[in-house]
């Protein structure tokens, strides 16, 4: 194998896993789940409203204002909710929840692929 095949592996590898998200990046700002605002960082979005056992998030407006591993999406007045790849990306989050396509906040014409329940 040349050096240069061997780099573009590593590249390819590198790009995959860094778009990952595991359970260690779940957080009282992301993900925790929660009954109510004040287990979170900032807000408690209920089971009820389709966060299967509640989740904890932030109030955005923009990508930018939401841990690196989230997006900013169109729903609840604008809720950062993990990035995903796949139905498997959001294992980590427990049974409820899948891989689906949201509008992104700061441009609802675009759309990203966010962990959220049914």
């Amino acid at each position: 194998m040349s050096i240069r095949t061997a780099a573009t592996i590593a590249i390819a590898i590198a790009i995959t896993l860094a778009g990952c998200t595991t359970s260690s990046d779940v957080s009282r700002t992301l993900g925790a789940r929660c009954d109510s605002s004040g287990e979170c960082a900032g807000r408690c979005l209920p089971d009820g409203a389709g966060y299967p056992g509640g989740f904890c998030t932030l109030v955005c407006n923009r990508s930018a204002e939401c841990p690196a591993t989230s997006a900013c999406v169109d729903r609840e007045g604008g809720a950062c909710l993990f990035s995903c790849a796949g139905e498997d990306s959001c294992a980590f989050l427990g049974e409820g929840w899948r891989c689906a396509e949201e509008d992104l906040r700061e441009d609802t014409s675009t759309k990203v692929m966010v962990c959220r329940g049914p």
